[in-house]
């Protein structure tokens, strides 16, 4: 008999390689186990679509932070953030605009975060499977 673990893993790098769109590192991420949708809401708090709760941003643990910048437009800048609900522990990701343009509670959010990226759920700085140098032992 086998089992699954429900717990994100953080795949070997060397394999994907760079993953370039926005549609490709949610792909990335879901393949990892980070599947469940959050969303930011007006007062600048995440909801998990996993479970309804809505949760205030520094109760959240951000494994993983993955910035993109627009190939035409710089001020086209957004981060996927992958993260677990504090309530019902679904592992999922937020897209949120950050720079000049960012709408204000994006920047609040992203700023409040618990940073965890030093955990084993997933690479720090890239989407599960990307090889982007997240293989250098954290301190």
């Amino acid at each position: 008999m086998t089992t699954q673990s429900t717990t994100p893993t953080t795949p070997a790098t060397g394999g994907a390689g760079h993953a370039e769109s926005l549609s490709e590192i949610l792909a990335s991420y879901a393949e990892g186990g980070f599947d469940a949708e959050f969303s930011v809401t007006p007062d600048a708090r995440l909801e998990c679509h996993a479970c309804g709760i809505k949760s205030d941003p520094a109760e959240v643990a951000m494994s993983s932070l993955r910035r993109l910048e627009g190939a035409s437009d710089p001020d086209d800048m957004v981060a996927v953030v992958g993260l677990a609900c504090p309530s019902c522990g679904a592992h999922g990701t937020v897209t949120l605009g950050y720079g000049p343009m960012a709408q204000a509670e994006h920047s609040d959010v992203l700023h409040e975060f618990r940073d965890h990226r030093g955990d084993s759920k997933s690479p720090g700085n890239s989407a599960p499977g990307e090889t982007t140098g997240d293989d250098t032992p954290r301190k």
